[in-house]
Parts: C-alpha cells; structure tokens; sequence
C-alpha cells in the first residue's frame, strides 16, 4: 500500500482565493461524478501497470475513485489547503479493510512540476485548464504535460462547451447559488456567485461570497478569481505547439462525438 503527499514549489493562484474556497469546494463539489468512469475507461486502455497523472487534482474528488479501482495515480496542485483535505481523505481510504492503494498528492505548480518518470494517461478535469491565464502558461502546462507521458501517452482535457461564455451572468451582481452544509461543524454556508465577462480577453471574473451561520455569528468571506475561457480550433493550435498529435473531439463522459449541443468539451490528443 502506497500513498504519500510531497511538497514542492507553491503555484500562481492567489492563496486567499485557495484558502477560502477550499472547503466549500469540496463539500459542493465532491459528490460529482458522472466524469470518474470516463478516465476508468481510458485507464483500462493502458498496458498493465502504466500509472496516471492528475494535474490539479484539488481534493482528490477524481483521484481517490481511480485508485481505489486499483489503478496507480499521482496527482499535483497548486493548492495545499485543497491537499489537505484531499490527504486526509486518502489516508481513511487506506485504512479501510482490504485497500491497496498506490497514490501520492503532491503540492506543485502545473507549469513547472518535475516528477522524473512519465505516464500513460494525463488529465485536467473539469475546466482545471480555465486557471491558465495567458497563452505563455497555457503552453508551458501542456508541455509540461507531454514531458511526462510516455510516448504515445494521452493527455485528456475537460473544458466547457464553446458557447458556454455567453451564457454567463454579465453584470457583476451577487446571486445566490447554493446552500451548503459542512458535515463537521454542521454548519449552513450559503454561495452567492458574481460573474463579469471580458470577451477582448475570453476572461470571466467571478467572485464568490460565502456566509457562514456559526456558533460565533455570521462570518461572511470574498474571494475572487479569473478563468480564460478557451476555443477548440485554439486548443487543437495549443496542443500542435505542444508537441501533441491533432487531439480527439467529444461531448460528453460517455466520448460521444462533440457536437453543437453538446454538454462538454473533452479533448484526448496523444504525446
């Protein structure tokens, strides 16, 4: 049984931004899961033994299913509050009769991380991609990727569909989005989102307030970040600059074909 968590160099995003969104993340985010069977599926393509490499793997919503299928995984993020939570996760799974574990969580920059070994199979899960502001870091994550398949390794990237810009809210107002409950303290926290678009940049700034009803009164706390939002034929560009074969186009976590109605936008392109 392996799982070990490292430490290596702190990444771009703004730490606050981490600290606060952390905990909320998880407890709206963990239970989904209609993406885990897809990277099954993939995975199961590989030739025995060849691990998998999860770049932003947050709290290990995708990464501890994938080993817990007895698949050999490593996961890198910038975030060590979303680690935290992601490690201790790990580490009850590990405990549990009968678990064989090979996983390891590492606190790294995806543009810069060097694990000195390669995979067969590489993600970035529900529009991780996003937090790449520039085209230089877009870059630098996709070659930083591709130095750690092997070769004819798959690299898959989950995005949203191109129209999906467009339908954001636009004028910087708060509107609640979700009513939360933190099972440790059970505590209600209540989400409210703030959305503005910048289409000369393909950004969207979104701030996120969470209100938190404790034992110590309200505690209200902000945090605000940006996502670039990115086109397929600019990502095929992406993935040829990278070194990466003209990536595969589907719709949705059963690899249907990508089409103009379709939910997501899910690349596999091979090192």
């Amino acid at each position: 049984m392996t799982f070990r968590l490292y430490r290596f160099t702190v990444a771009s995003m703004d730490s606050s931004a981490y600290r606060i969104l952390a905990r909320t993340y998880d407890l709206q985010h963990y239970l989904f899961t209609p993406d885990v069977p897809m990277y099954e599926r993939l995975a199961q393509q590989l030739a025995p033994g060849q691990p998998l490499l999860e770049i932003g793997c947050g709290t290990g919503r995708v990464l501890l299913p994938l080993a817990q299928a007895g698949f050999e995984i490593v996961g890198v993020d910038a975030s060590p509050e979303m680690l935290a939570i992601g490690w201790a996760r790990l580490q009850g799974a590990a405990t549990s009769p009968g678990a064989r574990l090979k996983a390891e969580m590492m606190e790294a920059d995806a543009l810069s991380f060097a694990l000195g070994r390669q995979f067969g199979l590489a993600f970035i899960a529900l529009n991780t991609f996003l937090h790449n502001l520039s085209r230089e870091s877009q870059l630098q994550t996709l070659r930083n990727a591709h130095k750690h398949l092997l070769p004819g390794g798959s690299l898959v990237i989950d995005l949203p569909p191109n129209d999906e810009l467009a339908s954001q809210p636009d004028d910087g107002e708060f509107i609640f989005d979700a009513a939360l409950i933190d099972p440790t303290t059970q505590t209600r926290i209540d989400k409210y989102v703030s959305s503005e678009v910048f289409w000369a940049t393909q950004e969207q700034a979104l701030r996120y307030k969470m209100v938190e009803n404790g034992v110590d009164g309200v505690v209200e706390e902000i945090s605000s970040f940006r996502l670039r939002h990115v086109f397929k034929h600019e990502m095929e560009l992406l993935f040829l600059q990278s070194g990466f074969t003209p990536p595969t186009w589907y719709g949705d976590y059963d690899l249907s074909p990508y089409k103009d109605a379709s939910p997501r936008m899910i690349a596999v392109a091979q090192a």
